[in-house]
């Protein structure tokens, strides 16, 4: 399993929507076939937000800083079907279409512990 972060930069300024955020990460929970279990809303004073959907694959975090047109994506699933660049698209295609997307991959393994194969 890997989890996938994506920083996106030159966002829109629909960052700074709450609903918009939440709109592209149900969209994107959407696009790998992914069940939603819940949701949370996070805003910070003075700017950004925390939006964050909770599947029964894992999870799809947003986190903003407006002030910097930056989005950092987080997305872990689960299910070895699901692509979570599929998910990253379907929100950048949304609040970043015109900026810069910058992957990392962080490989995951679930076992009891560190060297278990």
């Amino acid at each position: 399993m890997t989890q996938v972060l994506a920083d996106c930069y030159a966002c829109e300024t629909s960052i700074e929507d709450a609903d918009a955020l939440m709109a592209a990460a149900m969209a994107a929970a959407r696009a790998v076939g992914a069940t939603i279990v819940g949701e949370s809303t996070v805003r910070y004073v003075p700017h950004g937000l925390t939006i964050a959907v909770f599947l029964a694959e894992s999870h799809i975090v947003l986190t903003t800083w407006p002030e910097h047109r930056l989005l950092l994506i987080d997305t872990l699933l689960c299910n070895p079907d699901m692509d979570a660049d599929k998910a990253i698209d379907a929100i950048v295609a949304r609040l970043c279409p015109a900026g810069e997307v910058v992957r990392s991959r962080v490989p995951r393994r679930i076992a009891d512990a560190p060297n278990q194969a």
